[in-house]
């Protein structure tokens, strides 16, 4: 993996199944480089008033189709500041759907359309900056996006508070730099939309099927009372119920037929 500059930008698309995740068809990957341009240009304005800058290849892979892109002022005495860490800015926005969605509307429609076709043209992509910060473009983020540029609310919550919940870990995909899993709730049964960290792999893996606390942002809809998306910063192991089998008939009522002879 190449290390970004501040100044650089990463596009990776997977494909719709684990199978096929390198196989992706030139026209989608090519749009979707096209919507994120449009997104950083829309950040540029943001961030400098005007387009100052422009997006060049600077480095292109084949076996999963990625691309970075360097921005560079477009005149050599107006560096201006980065769209980068607006785009980025705009994703939180859009996640927790707060107040920086109407200040970078723009932004947020670019980042909608870089969302469309997800698990019908491609599986899901992936947009990493400077820090191996990854930001990660499937279905969640689209209807995020969607509902951000919505002005209702439904009665829930709408936004993002950092807790834990109980329950088994039941699918993972290990696509990509963030592995995404489902975890089924102790409490309901219902299941839960998370995504961990690639460090954290192996423990997903050992934890399969087995029930653990998760620790992370919880990323709430107003249309239902559940998150939508757990973002995970830890899993613990649940310790199993103790057997007490063992101990069967240690614990029944005591009572002394007669205390004679003990005093």
């Amino acid at each position: 993996m190449d290390d970004l500059s501040p100044r650089q930008i990463e596009l990776k698309i997977h494909g719709l199944t684990q199978e096929d995740h390198g196989r992706v068809p030139a026209r989608v990957f090519a749009n979707k480089l096209k919507q994120l341009v449009g997104a950083l240009e829309a950040a540029d304005a943001v961030a400098n008033g005007k387009v100052v800058h422009q997006y060049v290849l600077a480095s292109m892979h084949m076996s999963e189709p990625t691309a970075i892109l360097a921005e560079i002022p477009i005149f050599d005495e107006d560096d201006g500041a980065t769209a980068i860490a607006v785009f980025s800015d705009a994703v939180e926005g859009i996640k927790t759907n707060d107040q920086r969605v109407k200040r970078l509307s723009a932004v947020v429609r670019h980042i909608s359309h870089l969302t469309s076709g997800v698990e019908s043209q491609f599986g899901f992509a992936e947009v990493r900056t400077a820090h191996s910060n990854v930001i990660r473009i499937d279905d969640f983020l689209r209807k995020r996006a969607t509902r951000a540029r919505q002005a209702s609310k439904g009665v829930w919550f709408d936004g993002a508070v950092f807790g834990s919940f109980d329950g088994t870990i039941k699918v993972v995909d290990v696509r990509g730099s963030l592995p995404q899993f489902k975890l089924t709730l102790s409490a309901g049964g219902k299941e839960l939309d998370c995504v961990g960290k690639r460090e954290d792999i192996e423990a997903l893996g050992n934890a399969l099927n087995h029930r653990v606390r998760v620790h992370g942002r919880a990323i709430y809809s107003s249309s239902d009372p559940l998150p939508v998306r757990m973002e995970v910063t830890s899993v613990d192991a649940v310790k199993a119920e103790p057997d007490f089998t063992r101990w069967k008939g240690a614990f029944r009522p005591f009572s002394a037929s007669s205390w004679e002879g003990d005093a």
